[in-house]
């Protein structure tokens, strides 16, 4: 029963993230990416890793799919429609790295060093909380500083010349 769970799931992540590159429409690209997360999260919830769902929930299906609907709600289109198109000289470049990234992953994945586990054995999210707003603060709140800049900084771009 595991396996059919982890294929839909798979699956439904496959369409998702083909479905997120190629439709030309922004907002079905965000709806595609959103769809993506939550099967990211199921996957994550089917092997176990329920802390690793939930922050895969919070952090990408609500911070960063709104703050996307913020940047594409405010950025004017027509200055994008210049610029569509394929980029050759990108796929020239970017279609070997990912194939030597792909075959690295590969070869990781067929040696099996990726699911030994790491550490103690204990209560996680309270260890991950306690290390978040301790030894982690002041970059968590940098990054917090940083989201605030750059949704100004989107507003401010996306407004209207007068």
């Amino acid at each position: 029963m595991e396996w059919v769970i982890f294929s839909f799931l798979s699956l439904w992540l496959l369409v998702s993230v083909v479905g997120a590159i190629f439709v030309r429409n922004p907002v079905h690209s965000i709806l595609f990416f959103l769809s993506s997360v939550l099967a990211i999260a199921g996957l994550f919830l089917s092997l176990g890793a329920e802390l690793i769902a939930g922050l895969q929930l919070i952090i990408y299906a609500v911070a960063i799919v709104v703050f996307y609907v913020l940047v594409i709600t405010t950025i004017p289109w027509e200055k994008v429609k210049r610029f569509e198109g394929i980029y050759k000289r990108e796929l020239i470049f970017g279609l070997p790295a990912v194939s030597i990234i792909f075959g690295l992953i590969a070869y990781l994945i067929i040696r099996g060093n990726l699911a030994e586990p790491v550490g103690t054995v204990g209560d996680n999210v309270r260890e991950v909380g306690r290390t978040l707003f301790t030894s982690y603060l002041f970059p968590f709140e940098v990054a917090s500083v940083i989201l605030l800049v750059a949704m100004i900084g989107a507003i401010l771009l996306g407004r209207k010349e007068e």
